[in-house]
């Protein structure tokens, strides 16, 4: 008996601090043949109520009413850097038909114990079985976009053992420089450690490894401040390297423990303390969130009518979200990623394999999706059998075991001294359906549009594609009634006949695909869920396309934009303004005119941006052309000191920068910058967010320091490497003034 990536996370009461385990204890065994035979067949329910007669429930559907567009990388799942098969001929295939948009690495708490250099665990020197280019192939082949999480826990302690010593920031800058520049692999997406807020901070030893903390019994100087202050290290070296990579910051989910909790050596939560510290600086908030514990925490443990409506805190928690971030950070639109779920914190048991998990992911992903969160990133690819969760008969399903992957391990375990094995590696369990139709329901850029049911179990979702098709998803949640579900539609006039419905029904182990019914009246069998694709009556013609916007009135943090107006049949209801970033597009503005004034912006900086038309029927025209927009540095008056003190050794050095306001107006934020006459490279650095491209650095300030008054000055520092020359610069600009050199 071996255990084979053990990982422990938080419990989800406030009460209770005791670990949770998300990965069992597995057996080196081989699997019988028949085992996924054996699965299939137990898969079938044998908690099922008889069936009732059919109930009447009713969908109303507004096209017109958007709700959020559906991201490249909204469905996501995680994939371990301990899990043997991962590396599998069948898997990317079996992620694409999945609609996969992004798998996340090396693995939860994993991540803070992980040495990508030579991929081994840093606390136990173990050789691990995935590395990170074998994960990458993974991403090329699936079609993913990945996500890194990078060690905070440990590392500095693996930086210190490298030649010459680093700091963890400077070990996560080199991932960073192997990914991104040295093979091109484009891994965008990087976040600083795993749930650092188990690090024994609110109580008992907790789970994830920090060794920032001196004191494991009373970790009271590593907590959510310390936490603020390193990533800061670690934004200013990674973004050194590669500019263009977005950040994220570990964050708790709202309601959810710690959230709320404080204590003397902490006295703001969590996530005030980091998003006050950090501000701007934050590129995406990275949230876990695991609705139910086992009974093993938090008796009597999972019943599956709670598991079906815990997914109606989900607006809640993003609105306190977005008012956590526009208070703390200034900004409300950071985007929020969902880097880990599924239905139990610990210790899963027969659900994870029933349909009913599978009925929940669905709720799960379009919950989060349609209130605007960029990613949900399921928790996991494999996992494992477990023997010792809640496996009792109330249920629903036979399953005698649990496993939080999508795919079967091929794994073995005991149950009262009897071997059980799982299927063989790669069989999907009901979740991956799940996870299936649920790309049969969404794709990237589609529009998530309002849909209302009558009844509370029996959930409605819809989706307008480009081609002017919709999709419509009804999930029954009732273990025992079939509802026979009339639809009704606003802003949408469907083709006649019966259209094509896919469904996904007991006991979860495939999809079947058929015409069935009409486009306003549909059966939905119970725990069951359906997609029904609906084509257009008639021929959908979209506004025309608006005009290129004009920008005028540019100033350090606005923009004025306007377009030539579009036309529509059915009349205009309004625009939306987009900025553009790569293949990622924000909105920024939605008037009814055809012009906005673009606010918020950072002063120094390029934007791109272009806008969309809706019309009354709910349907969105082609993008515009896109103008390009330079921010103009922060007002000033006046002129600027720069005094730059270095201290050099061999190969190294740091230097103290103090700016000085010499002018007569207050800057309300500075940026300095200058270029090296030497070839300097900044690893780290306080109090600025420093990047640098080629020999050309910029220093921008930080939440607490922008504001320098008139015959003011405020510093800031940074930490480098050089080889043949430290020349001091002689020239440096403040907010693209010159400066004179102290």
């Amino acid at each position: 008996m071996t255990i084979a990536g053990r990982r422990t996370d938080p419990v989800r009461a406030q009460v209770d601090t005791r670990p949770r385990i998300r990965r069992g204890v597995l057996a080196a065994a081989v699997l019988p043949v028949a085992a996924a035979a054996a699965f299939a067949a137990a898969a079938v329910p044998a908690t099922a109520a008889t069936p009732n007669a059919t109930s009447a429930a009713t969908v109303s559907i507004n096209t017109g009413q958007t709700l959020a567009t559906v991201p490249a990388t909204g469905v996501g799942t995680n994939g371990s850097v301990y899990d043997s098969k991962l590396i599998d001929a069948a898997v990317p295939g079996l992620m694409k038909n999945a609609g996969i948009g992004l798998i996340r690495f090396p693995g939860g708490t994993s991540s803070d114990t992980y040495n990508w250099k030579n991929n081994t665990d840093v606390l136990s020197g173990q050789a691990q079985s995935v590395n990170f280019d074998q994960y990458a192939t993974l991403l090329s082949q699936s079609g993913a976009q990945g996500m890194i999480t990078v060690n905070y826990g440990t590392g500095d302690t693996v930086g210190a053992t490298q030649n010459p010593a680093e700091t963890g920031a400077q070990f996560a800058a080199d991932w960073v420089r192997y990914a991104n520049v040295t093979h091109n692999y484009g891994i965008k997406y990087w976040e600083i450690g795993n749930e650092i807020y188990g690090n024994g901070t609110y109580g008992g030893t907790g789970w994830e490894p920090d060794k920032h903390c001196t004191s494991a019994t009373s970790p009271t100087n590593c907590g959510p401040a310390v936490y603020a202050q390193n990533v800061k290290a670690y934004i200013s070296a990674m973004k050194a390297v590669d500019p263009s990579i977005v950040i994220g910051v570990v964050l708790t989910a709202p309601g959810n423990w710690p959230d709320g909790v404080t204590n003397s050596a902490s006295p703001q939560t969590w996530n005030q303390t980091v998003l006050s510290a950090l501000g701007n600086q934050i590129g995406f908030a990275d949230v876990h969130w695991y609705p139910q514990n086992p009974s093993t925490v938090t008796p009597p443990g999972p019943t599956d009518a709670g598991l079906l409506s815990d997914t109606s805190q989900i607006p809640t928690m993003v609105s306190s979200l977005r008012s956590s971030l526009s208070q703390y950070s200034g900004s409300a639109n950071v985007p929020i990623m969902i880097t880990e779920t599924n239905s139990v914190s610990s210790n899963p048991g027969k659900q994870t394999l029933s349909i009913v998990n599978a009925l929940y992911l669905e709720q799960d992903y379009l919950g989060w999706l349609q209130n605007g969160v960029s990613s949900v990133d399921w928790w996991q690819i494999h996992n494992g059998i477990v023997t010792t969760g809640d496996n009792g008969s109330s249920l629903y399903g036979t399953a005698t075991y649990g496993d939080y992957g999508v795919l079967a391990d091929g794994s073995c375990g005991t149950i009262n001294g009897a071997q059980v094995c799982e299927p063989a590696a790669d069989t999907p369990f009901p979740a991956y359906y799940g996870m299936q139709l649920l790309s049969k329901f969404i794709h990237p850029g589609d529009t998530l549009v309002s849909a209302t049911s009558s009844q509370s179990l029996v959930k409605s979702y819809a989706v307008k594609a480009a081609d002017g098709s919709l999709r419509v998803m009804l999930v029954n949640d009732d273990p025992s009634n079939s509802y026979s579900v009339g639809l009704s539609y606003s802003g949408f006039t469907p083709a006649s006949g019966a259209p094509s419905v896919a469904t996904l029904a007991p006991p979860g182990t495939s999809i079947t695909t058929a015409a069935s019914g009409s486009a306003a009246a549909q059966t939905i069998a119970p725990y069951s869920a359906a997609v029904i694709t609906l084509q257009p009556g008639s021929t959908v013609t979209p506004p025309t396309t608006p005009g290129t916007p004009t920008a005028s009135g540019v100033t350090s943090t606005s923009v004025n934009l306007s377009w030539t107006a579009s036309t529509s049949s059915t009349g205009i209801a309004g625009y939306d303004v987009v900025s553009v970033n790569g293949t990622t597009e924000t909105v920024v503005a939605s008037p009814t005119t055809n012009s906005a004034t673009i606010s918020g912006l950072t002063p120094s900086t390029s934007y791109t941006f272009a806008v969309y038309a809706k019309d009354t029927a709910g349907n969105r025209s082609a993008r515009s052309g896109t103008v390009a927009v330079t921010t103009s540095a922060s007002s000033s008056s006046g002129g600027c000191k720069v005094t730059y003190a270095p201290n050099s050794w061999g190969g190294g050095f740091t230097a103290n920068v103090t700016v000085a306001n010499t002018g007569t107006t207050a800057w309300s934020g500075w940026t300095v910058a200058w270029t090296w006459p030497g070839d300097q490279k900044v690893t780290n650095a306080w109090n600025a967010q420093v990047t640098q491209s080629g020999t050309k650095v910029t220093a921008t300030n930080v939440s607490y320091n922008g504001a320098v008054p008139a015959g003011g000055s405020t510093s800031f520092g940074f930490q480098g490497t050089w080889s043949s020359s430290n020349a001091s610069p002689t020239a440096f600009t403040v907010n693209g003034n010159a400066c004179t050199v102290g």
